[in-house]
Parts: structure tokens; sequence; C-alpha cells
């Protein structure tokens, strides 16, 4: 029986390990209405006081420290950050706490609404699914809740520039897909998905 269900203890480990290559600045940094992404994206998790909340490090390292000096998270860094998603997933594993489920999500995705959050967690809390997925409109997204700890040696040998992708395409039959709001797809990646959130009306500025 994993923690969760025990406790309601879980452990979020937020990605913001990567260069923004496509955008070409760092995507965290950019403000929505006047808030830095990686906190816009942080501020769910910590309002639900759920666990330790990590957040992995690589590119522009200091400036993130020095960005949540303040936020109650706990920073990982990962120095391989240019092997992908995946190397920043196994740097986060030797400080997760043993046997707590584990909820991932991305630093560039600061629309999930926290009643899809809800949603994940009570799907999970009710022990028929190992790893609770939300869907939009068909299409799958962020964050994903998992009892990584049955997942251990394949976490420990992922690769590439995915996170746990390949834990879910393998393992489709513990898979609780829940439905989930539009913010669980929407990113900053390129300058058109930024012009889509402007013309939704948010104030999008680099930081």
């Amino acid at each position: 029986m994993s923690e969760i269900r025990r406790t309601g203890r879980i452990d979020t480990v937020i990605l913001a390990a990567g260069s923004s290559r496509r955008l070409g600045v760092n995507k965290l940094f950019l403000t929505v209405d006047g808030e830095p992404v990686l906190k816009r994206t942080l501020r769910p998790f910590l309002d639900m006081d759920l666990g330790t909340v990590f957040v992995v490090t690589g590119f522009q390292r200091e400036r993130i420290e020095h960005l949540l000096r303040d936020v109650p998270v706990r920073l990982v860094h990962n120095s391989d950050f240019e092997e992908g998603m995946s190397a920043s997933v196994r740097a986060v594993l030797p400080f997760l706490e043993p046997g707590r489920p584990l909820l991932l999500h991305l630093g560039d995705k600061p629309f999930v609404k926290p009643e899809t959050l809800r949603r994940i967690l009570d799907s999970f809390s009710q022990g028929t699914h190992r790893i609770v997925l939300p869907v939009y409109k068909g299409q799958k997204g962020h964050p994903v809740l998992i009892d990584v700890t049955s997942y251990l040696d394949e976490t420990r040998s992922l690769k590439g520039e995915t996170a746990l992708k390949p834990i879910i395409e393998k393992h489709a039959q513990d898979i609780l897909y829940v439905e989930g709001d539009e913010g669980i797809l929407l990113d900053l990646d390129t300058e058109d998905d930024i012009d889509l959130l402007r013309n939704r009306g948010y104030r999008i500025e680099k930081g």
C-alpha cells in the first residue's frame, strides 16, 4: 500500500533543468500576469501542502536558486541536464522519501487548475491503479502521479529527453486516466505558444 493511501503524503518533483532551446530565452523566467512562470507553476502544489516539493535545476541553476530563495522547496541539481528530462528524474530519485508516491510536473506548465490536481490525487487514493494520468480532449498531459516504488529499476534506467513516458507506455494496464483541464497541455515552448496565450488574455513578458 503506497504512502498516499495511508497518510496522504506524496513527493512532488518539478522539472526545471532545460535550456529552452526552441524559444531562445529561459521560459521559466517569463512572467504571466506579472508572476514568473516557475513560481506560478509551483503555487498549486505548495498550496496543497502535499509533502516535499523538489525542483530539479540544470541550465541557469544559480538564477533559479535566486528566484526560489524564499520559496519552501528543496532544490536538486542535475549536472547532466543536457541529456534530457530523464536525467532530471534520475537525479532526484536518491532524495525521495522511500515508498512515497511521486507527482511529476514540468516547470513550464503554469496553468494546471487546483481542481484537476485534486481529481488526480483523489483518483490515486482509491488504490485501483499505480499511475494516474490527466487527459484533455484525448491528449495526455501533466502532472503524472505514479507509485514510483513499483517501477524503481526502470526509473533508474531512464534515458533521453522524455521523463516517465517509457514507463507509461510499457505499463498501460496500470494507468487510470482522469479528465483534466486545458492547463495540463499548455506550455511556453515556442513564440506560437506565447501568442496563443496572449490571445487568451494572458499578459506574457520576458523576465
